[in-house]
């Protein structure tokens, strides 16, 4: 395993820039352009966005409702500091979703949009993580160091560091394409800050903890193996069909552009 070079912004410091950067209000952007343009999108156009949308709702509510076992089983006082950030911030990436689907999509289930590609990694294996860590941590069954191993590659890497990221891209294509929904692309990119903060923490602690748990080297690589063979997929539920016109193939090559890097930044290539 190669190493990489540690994060010149140590736990402590992120808390502090979160402090600042991280309490910008989702109830303050105001949607009125916005809403004017979802008039304009045909009911094909409207399902894919919807779709995108939905994804990354779905996401932030259980990434909000798992992180917590996380940040309490955190041995190191800076690093949950930083984390009772993240939570804050990925309850209000929440509620930026909520509000955008009230005031400017109409009322939709979201759920009904997690197909089996998507469940999985969003909500049950991640939330089977978290309970991973609740265990150990609380009834001392299982390994707490693993889990915590484990939990930080799904959640910061694969599910920030690579489906968000690559979902981000999404939306620049959106407006790039037909100059519309600026004030959701306004929120996407207040959400990206945020959430650079989150990766460049969390990717601090896996490449940490695989220094100091050589052993957790394999299941994490199995993690990402099994992640990327999945790319394909969520990739065709996205853009199948395409009314919007958008490039498919950029952003599934960014997919796994942003896969590697994870892999490289926690020292596995």
């Amino acid at each position: 395993m190669s190493t990489a070079a540690h994060t010149s912004k140590s736990p402590r410091q992120l808390y502090n820039i979160a402090k600042t950067l991280g309490v910008w209000d989702p109830a303050k952007i105001d949607l009125t352009e916005d809403k004017a343009h979802w008039q304009m999108l045909n009911p094909d156009q409207r399902e894919q966005l919807i779709k995108t949308c939905a994804l990354f709702y779905e996401g932030e509510v259980s990434v909000s409702d798992t992180l917590a076992w996380f940040m309490l089983a955190m041995p190191d006082l800076d690093r949950r500091m930083f984390l009772s950030t993240q939570i804050f911030e990925e309850v209000k990436h929440a509620e930026f979703f909520e509000r955008y689907f009230q005031e400017v999509c109409g009322k939709v289930d979201t759920s009904a949009y997690l197909v089996p590609e998507y469940k999985g990694v969003l909500l049950d294996e991640l939330r089977q993580r978290g309970e991973a860590i609740g265990q150990a941590l609380t009834s001392g069954k299982g390994d707490l160091p693993l889990a915590l191993t484990l939990f930080a590659c799904h959640y910061m890497a694969v599910v920030e560091g690579t489906m968000a990221l690559t979902g981000y891209e999404f939306f620049e294509d959106l407006l790039a394409k037909t100059g519309m929904f600026p004030r959701l692309l306004e929120g996407i990119k207040l959400i990206r800050s945020d959430e650079g903060r989150h990766l460049v923490h969390g990717m601090d602690f896996l490449r940490e903890q695989l220094v100091k748990y050589p052993e957790h080297v394999g299941p994490v690589r199995e993690l990402f193996n099994t992640q990327a063979a999945n790319i394909p997929r969520r990739t065709d539920f996205v853009f199948t069909p395409n009314p919007l016109g958008l490039d498919r193939e950029r952003i599934q090559q960014i997919s796994y552009a942003n896969h590697n890097q994870r892999m490289r930044e926690a020292g596995l290539e």
